[in-house]
């Protein structure tokens, strides 16, 4: 096949029919299974006749057990390539077929197609069997099986679909369940995903919302979970599900009926509880004051920095709890905050256009009262370009957790610091975070893809690195 001038029209034509010919010697006189696959190809991407591809496919899986041969061949069953007619359940057989000749991804397309809810009712549903080809596929590194697998524990698989509600996950508690949801599990498949390239098995994101930011209506398939760890119990259930395909954990901060006021938020146990299930992020919302002109109520800031006013608040996991890790972690908090974590949230509020500062140090006080004038006045020469009350210890936490914790603080009110204009107040402040929160919520969402989309992931490695490196009096 050497000599030819591929730059040239006829010199290619000749090209691609020697290569018809070569193929069909290989097939039909060597008998060589890997070159009759070749020649489906040939006949499908380059003849575009599709019939005689499918009867090349379908001879090569039958007569030499060649999987890939299999699983092309139930493709064109599955859609009807080939002969004008989908027909699932001959698909299935070769998908099975496939399977048996170690093909992974026709033990993946037959695990799809035994668990999957079709109104093709010539494939009955058979969950435990489709499971089982799922994990053959799986260990045998398809990665989306792996995906796949992890979303059925993360949900769980109800006996009877019918009785499941996606929005009502409270009505699902009592429900008979072929998988019941297993958030190890599903963090673990999840984890063997990301290792073999799925970029959306990578991210499992943890939400923290802050005033405001409670409500699980982004979620598909929600599940409650509740969780306790040896901190105690977080602020309240844990809401798991998906979001745009990303597994992702919702946790209200305050609780979702406001319950706790901010120094009386178990921030371990809340940090603690999102790592316990998996999450390797934690973007986090914060309802904040303004101590500088330029940012304004109703724009959003991605906080790289804090200054600490709290007191009393539990800032470390390693205090000798019981349960809890061991030793003395001196942690370094410089950069306080991830940030490629902190670039996905920025991108996601440029491509928006949404009016959003990059950088901000937010100064977190112990509340729940609000500044006083002069306190506010002194956060304002201290550099602090917001003022919250949750940042502090919740940053700090999850660093200490080796997580990616990043912040978009939404402004709601200028604090107390300028002239002639009012102390802030709660109704002012619930007011304009109800007004504005969805921007924050559009960011978090972007982000999740941003985060879930990238196939680089040293950084997670560093971060629990530096954990290690930063504990001392190891028991």
């Amino acid at each position: 096949m050497s000599g030819y001038d591929l730059k040239k029209e006829e010199e290619v034509k000749e090209f691609v029919e020697n290569l018809g010919i070569e193929y069909r010697f290989g097939c039909y006189k060597e008998k060589k299974p890997e070159v009759c696959h070749l020649l489906g190809d040939y006949l499908e991407a380059i003849k575009k006749d599709f019939q005689k591809a499918a009867t090349v496919f379908k001879s090569n899986c039958l007569d030499y057990n060649y999987g890939k041969s299999c699983l092309k061949y139930g493709n064109y069953k599955l859609i009807g390539k080939g002969s004008n007619k989908s027909d699932p359940a001959e698909a299935l057989k070769y998908f099975e077929k496939g399977c048996e000749n170690n093909d992974p991804t026709s033990c993946l397309h037959a695990g799809l197609l035994l668990t999957a809810l079709s109104p093709d009712e010539s494939v009955k549903r058979d969950v435990p069997k489709g499971y089982n080809y799922l994990k053959k596929a799986c260990d045998n590194r398809e990665n989306m099986a792996c995906h796949y697998l992890s979303g059925m524990y993360l949900t769980g698989v109800p006996k009877n679909p019918k009785e499941y509600n996606p929005h009502k996950p409270e009505k699902n508690k009592n429900l008979d369940f072929l998988i019941k949801p297993d958030m190890k599990q599903a963090f673990s498949f999840a984890l063997k995903g990301c290792e073999l390239g799925h970029i959306y098995a990578c991210a499992n994101i943890g939400i923290i919302g802050g005033s405001g930011f409670d409500e699980p209506g982004l979620f598909e398939n929600p599940v409650e979970r509740v969780v306790s760890t040896p901190f105690g119990n977080p602020s309240d259930v844990l809401l798991e599900g998906l979001i745009k395909g990303v597994p992702c954990v919702i946790l209200a901060r305050h609780g979702r009926k406001h319950q706790f006021q901010p120094s009386d938020v178990n921030y371990r146990a809340n940090i603690w509880a999102l790592k316990e299930v998996g999450c390797t992020h934690v973007l986090a919302t914060t309802a904040t004051g303004s101590l500088h002109e330029d940012y304004q109520p109703g724009s959003l800031v991605i906080v790289d920095d804090f200054i600490d006013r709290t007191w009393g608040r539990k800032c470390t996991f390693y205090d000798r709890t019981e349960g809890g890790p061991k030793g003395v972690c001196h942690l370094p908090m410089s950069p306080a905050f991830c940030e490629v974590a902190r670039n996905a949230l920025s991108t996601a509020a440029r491509a928006r256009n949404y009016p959003c500062h990059h950088k901000g140090t937010i100064v977190t006080i112990q509340g729940p009262r609000f500044s006083s004038r002069a306190e506010s006045l002194m956060h304002r020469q201290w550099g602090g370009h917001l003022v919250n009350m949750t940042t502090v210890p919740e940053v700090v936490l999850a660093k200490e957790a080796g997580l990616s914790y990043a912040a978009v603080a939404l402004v709601t009110d200028y604090d107390c610091w300028r002239d002639n204009e009012k102390s802030v107040c709660v109704s002012d402040v619930l007011e304009a975070f109800a007004k504005n929160v969805k921007k924050a919520a559009d960011v978090i969402v972007d982000a999740i893809q941003i985060l879930a989309a990238s196939t680089d992931h040293p950084y997670l490695t560093a971060h629990k690195e530096l954990v290690t490196s930063a504990i001392m009096l190891k028991e």
